[in-house]
């Protein structure tokens, strides 16, 4: 079941929510926009890079499978993943904007994918680098505290700029003791149906810079809420990467 869900049940890697906004955001209060903008920085530190990742899914917290694979990321609309061993060794999905292929071993050609297929259990693409929080939505910051994880954490209600986002409104948890850090995340469907959650579980320092080095992704919907995707990030090494690697001949040679 591990292996069926993980090819090309496509939710591995980019929260779908990451469509780039069509408009330009009303201006936030200044405190607001710098909460948001720390969040972005935590989670996208570097916006040139290789990243050394696992996803794992837990159902009932028992690791059911695993799978290895390098993220190369350019800005925040060009990612190429590519899968590191087992069943799936050589496999690799590209990202440009918004259009994205799926690239097998001794296949002819790509194959055109979307955004919202899944890679493994809840994380979809856009986990990876295009959401950015400053730019893509509106916010409201609540008066009161709420805990997570035993945390104090400052409460957004984040209403999306563009009207082709898949989640409209987001709930954004961020921690009120610690350098602005996410903690947590809720995704809605336009019903105002809970849809995806995401908490940020580790972060480190790299070049001076905290970033996420783990989260774990929850689909609410459907039959498998108690399954989750644990999504690390083993290394991250900030690169100059070459423009051809984010084209389906490029990435076909990595």
């Amino acid at each position: 079941m591990f292996e069926r869900a993980l090819r090309w049940s496509l939710a591995g890697v980019i929260l779908a929510a990451g469509i780039a906004a069509a408009q330009t955001p009303a201006p936030a209060p200044a405190d607001v926009q710098a909460r948001l903008k720390a969040v972005d920085d935590a989670r996208n530190a570097f916006g040139e890079a290789k990243i050394a990742a696992r996803a794992t899914q837990v159902d009932n917290g028992k690791a059911t499978g695993s799978a290895n694979f390098d993220i190369y990321v350019k800005g925040r609309d060009r990612v190429l993943i590519v899968f590191r061993g087992g069943k799936n060794e050589g496999r690799k999905a590209l990202t440009v904007g918004e259009k994205m292929w799926l690239i097998v071993p001794g296949a002819e050609h790509p194959v055109p994918v979307t955004a919202n297929q899944r890679l493994m259990g809840g994380a979809s693409f856009g986990d990876v680098a295009r959401l950015r929080f400053a730019e893509d939505f509106t916010a409201v910051l609540r008066p009161e505290t709420e805990t997570v994880d035993g945390r104090a954490c400052a409460v957004l209600d984040l209403t999306a700029v563009s009207p082709r986002a898949p989640y409209p409104h987001v709930r954004l948890w961020i921690d009120a003791a610690e350098e602005r850090l996410p903690r947590k995340l809720l995704f809605f469907l336009p019903s105002g149906k809970e849809a995806r959650e995401v908490r940020f579980t580790k972060f480190r320092k790299i070049q001076g810079k905290l970033a996420v080095s783990e989260m774990e992704i929850r689909d609410l919907l459907g039959p498998n809420a108690s399954v989750l995707t644990r999504l690390e990030y083993l290394e991250i090494q900030p690169a100059k990467i070459d423009d051809k690697v984010f084209t389906p001949d490029g990435a076909r040679a990595m």
